[in-house]
């Protein structure tokens, strides 16, 4: 992008800006979506969000590479516009959503050879970008939903949307909530909505049942995005279908929530996969990855004493083809929490097991790395240079409510690989026909990969505008420090507000 288009991107969204943050000082209060006019006697309501977002970044530091030196510290700023219509009559809904996401000042020289790859989030976005500053405008989601029309209990949803495995049914309980969104759904799909293009699916969804149980099936094609800004596209040749039961339910002391679920996912971009072959072997291995994983999940809360204690499992294991290799893996998560929900700011103590399958031989024909899929990793690493393949994580958190509309989260997490023959992994999925969407770095046969510190808050000022603030940082073991001989530890952090009607 030009210079001059760069300054007319930077005062459309400062307009933006502007003109949002009035509406959300002064504007009304009633409801979330705005009547803009009637049909046959239907209104068409308008929505909107915008998120700006600077970030900050220190990355592990590599030091001269063939006489080369690389941009590990770096700032950028990312601004995030979506405008919906919905209109509903008779019990069919229609609604289209159109998105504008704008990066502004990424880094040029941030992209290292292998191993070390990408320093930081703002590397991958510009390795498709292949520019500093843009902006596009596409279509995020665009629907028809026939509600309780065809059958009383079932709805079902076609052409492009959102979604996130894990939130089929939401309970009314808020502690159990939280579980649902910040530790259960979108492990393995999701819309990636922390990045600043994010994801959708092209497809069909639908869910049948009551307030009880549902059961939940969902085809779909998964948008580019998350890195890319080219949201009109879909990413050829992927597909991911999910099913689920669900079901939910008040016992004597809380209440409790239960899923099983099955993933079938197909990759057919005859990429080279990320895993830990051998480069030659795996350059060859560019058959269809194909994915079956099964699993299970269920929390509870239950009163005890002045406050809530809480219980989360969650495991999974996979099956198929990962090109000419057998894909045998697994995964387990384990947590428990207390929440003091009479005393000053209602502390909450969590406590976090993870584990998940490393391939321990990379001469065989089976692939024992467990696969992400398409999730929303973040949301399980708050400073993203991790995820959960090949991964150890024991960590607790401290959740403090210091005022009814701010809410603070604090994480310690310790880190190693579950097997010093693989690799260490970040990404989240598929988002490119040409990018593989994951990668990987060697563990030199390493273990540890070290200990991280974040802290953040969301503060909703007013019904219609929250701010936020995180900073995180790394400590990096063993495995880090093989891979960066000239700095171990990384920070990140961001600030950001987010407006929405």
């Amino acid at each position: 992008m030009n210079e001059v288009k760069m300054k007319k991107t930077s005062r459309r969204f400062g307009i933006c800006i502007v003109a949002l943050l009035v509406w959300a000082a002064h504007g009304r209060t009633a409801d979330a979506e705005v009547d803009l006019l009637e049909i046959g006697g239907a209104p068409i309501t308008v929505s909107g969000w915008m998120r700006t977002r600077e970030y900050v970044w220190s990355y592990f530091q590599a030091g001269p590479i063939g006489g080369k030196t690389y941009e590990n510290r770096y700032n950028y700023q990312a601004n995030v516009l979506r405008l919906g219509l919905s209109y509903q009559t008779e019990g069919v809904k229609f609604f289209i959503e159109m998105e504008d996401p704008a990066l502004i000042n990424l880094p040029g020289n941030a992209l290292a050879p292998p191993p070390q790859g990408a320093l930081g989030l703002g590397a991958n976005y510009y390795q498709p970008l292949g520019q500093s500053s843009d902006a596009t405008l596409f279509l995020k989601q665009g629907y028809v939903e026939f509600g309780s029309r065809i059958l009383e209990g079932l709805d079902i949803k076609g052409g492009r949307f959102e979604f996130n495995e894990g939130q089929d049914l939401m309970p009314t309980d808020p502690q159990l909530r939280w579980l649902v969104n910040y530790q259960i759904s979108q492990r393995l799909i999701g819309n990636f909505q922390f990045s600043d293009v994010m994801r959708s699916f092209d497809g069909a969804l639908g869910r049948y049942g009551n307030s009880h149980w549902n059961f939940t099936a969902m085809y779909g094609v998964p948008t580019r995005g998350v890195y890319d800004l080219n949201g009109w596209d879909e990413v050829g040749k992927t597909d991911v279908v999910y099913a689920a039961l669900n079901a939910q339910s008040t016992h004597r002391y809380g209440d409790a929530l239960g899923r099983v679920f099955f993933i079938w996912y197909d990759d057919n971009r005859g990429l080279e996969p990320v895993d830990n072959q051998p480069s030659a072997v795996a350059a060859a291995n560019t058959l269809p990855i194909g994915i079956e994983t099964v699993g299970a999940d269920a929390a509870t809360t239950v009163r005890v004493g002045p406050g809530v204690a809480d219980l989360m499992v969650w495991g999974a294991y996979q099956f198929g083809d990962w090109g000419s290799q057998s894909q045998q893996a697994w995964a387990s998560v384990a947590q428990i929490g207390y929440r003091l929900t009479e005393a000053p700011w209602q502390p909450w103590l969590r406590f976090i097991w993870q584990m998940t399958s490393g391939d321990s031989n990379p001469n065989n024909d089976v692939h024992g790395t467990f696969f992400q899929i398409l999730p929303t990793p973040r949301t399980y690493a708050l400073n993203p240079v991790y995820n959960m393949m090949n991964n150890i994580d024991v960590g607790s958190e401290m959740i403090l409510e210091p005022l009814k509309n701010l809410e603070s989260r604090t994480t310690l997490h310790g880190l190693w690989l579950s097997s010093s023959y693989d690799r260490w992994y970040a990404g989240g999925g598929a988002f490119d026909r040409h990018l593989f969407g994951y990668s990987a770095r060697p563990s030199f046969g390493k273990n540890y990969l070290g200990t991280e510190l974040d802290s953040g808050f969301l503060w909703k000022l007013r019904e219609h505008l929250t701010a936020g603030l995180f900073a995180g940082h790394f400590f990096g073991g063993s495995v880090v420090a093989s891979n960066f001989s000239e700095g171990r530890g990384e920070t990140f952090g961001y600030v950001e507000s987010i407006i929405s009607f």
